[in-house]
């Protein structure tokens, strides 16, 4: 590990789930995926779409991540982010920092970590299988915008080792490398089986997309996540849907997965539907989040937001106002001694099945990897007391 953990923070704590919470996380991730893949869905969110957007590949998207706060009833889902950083030195390294036989007593399903990357890997097979039938993961590349400058460089590096570990050729690249050929996409003259995207230009409007925005849109390779999944899920408009089981039923969600959603989302509204002066009126009460933006940027709490900051992003446009959801409290264990620290919940997924479980530990408005003492941490489901046995019968 090494140098690793000298980059990467990681908090000194564990965060213990309850089942019946992992149970709601669980099912709020399946009722997502098969609400959103429904026709009467898709054909609404398109409505308005661009062309990359409304292109519908034959693949998903690997690394789907469903955030929750841990609110006195229970989980709340709060974002849905496609391409989630973090499960390799989240939920996937935290769980390797952990001593499997400390917590074989408390936590339920635990998996070696050589099954648990066999497992990953599958999701990238998976993907290209779909993609095109029979075809063998051979060559890929993790291409981000300026990957040397990100914050989670070091992940790039470690799925570039898992994936040749297990014998696929793997580059991390700028997406500004890739090349476009007959019939497919390359790097550095090679061609392609698949892109690992870990840009967040899900429109492919940038210059630097534009090798990439073709073969996308011929099919020419297979690119995960999709900018499609983006479309159906991460964008945060789609809260508004999944907080509102009426309009869920309408566009085709059964009765059971709308009232499952709107009971796990927040009251979720576009800013432009709340209106300004109602915004402001009850603004401690909403946060407000851009439709497209990621990692809480342009997130603003309405406790700490000025009229002034508000007037500017509803004329921006694209914003959400979301219910404010507090997150959970865990003590943490700090160079300046013990601390009462916030958490949320990061259920890793591919299509409708969560892979991993992290949890990021910050203080402040919003999540962050900057407050001292907090970072990554793992988290355990803890196993169901055994019941005692049944009292034996006189016969």
């Amino acid at each position: 590990m090494g140098p690793l953990t000298t980059r990467i923070p990681y908090a000194r704590t564990l965060v213990a789930l309850a089942p019946g919470h992992f149970e709601a996380i669980r099912r709020a991730v399946v009722a997502a995926f098969r609400v959103a893949h429904a026709e009467p869905f898709q054909r609404h969110v398109d409505e308005e779409a661009g062309e990359v957007a409304r292109h519908r590949p034959r693949n998903f998207a690997v690394f789907m991540g469903y955030d929750f706060h841990i609110a006195p009833e229970g989980p709340r889902l709060i974002e849905i982010n496609t391409n989630a950083g973090g499960a390799l030195l989240n939920g996937l390294h935290t769980a390797a920092l952990c001593n499997p036989e400390r917590l074989g007593c408390a936590c339920r399903d635990l998996l070696p970590v050589d099954a648990m990357e066999e497992r990953l890997l599958g999701t990238f097979a998976r993907e290209l299988d779909a993609h095109r039938p029979g075809a063998v993961l051979s060559r890929l590349a993790i291409a981000e915008d300026r990957p040397g400058e990100q914050p989670l460089r070091a992940e790039f590096e470690l799925f570039r080792a898992l994936f040749e570990r297990h014998g696929t050729q793997a580059r991390v690249c700028d997406v500004v490398e890739l090349e476009r050929l007959p019939g497919g996409l390359a790097l550095a003259g090679q061609r392609l089986d698949l892109v690992y995207l870990r840009d967040t230009d899900w429109r492919f409007e940038a210059p630097r997309s534009r090798a990439l925005r073709s073969a996308y849109l011929e099919d020419a390779v297979c690119v995960t996540p999709s900018p499609r999944e983006h479309h159906l899920l991460a964008n945060k408009q789609r809260l508004a849907l999944f907080s509102q089981a009426k309009e869920l039923e309408a566009l085709g969600a059964s009765a059971a997965d709308a009232a499952l959603l709107a009971s796990l989302v927040p009251e979720t509204r576009r800013l432009e539907d709340l209106g300004l002066e109602a915004a402001w009126s009850a603004r401690r009460e909403w946060v407000f989040k851009p439709a497209s933006a990621f990692g809480s940027r342009a997130v603003y709490r309405g406790d700490k937001i000025s009229r002034r900051k508000l007037e500017e992003i509803a004329a921006a446009g694209g914003f959400v106002a979301q219910r404010r959801v507090e997150p959970g409290r865990i003590e943490v264990q700090t160079d300046a001694g013990p601390r009462r620290m916030k958490f949320d919940v990061r259920a890793y997924a591919y299509r409708d099945e969560v892979l991993l479980l992290g949890a990021r530990v910050y203080e402040g408005q919003v999540t962050n990897l900057r407050t001292p003492g907090g970072g990554f941490s793992a988290i355990c489901v803890v196993r169901e007391p055994e019941s005692p046995p049944a009292p034996a019968r006189a016969g």
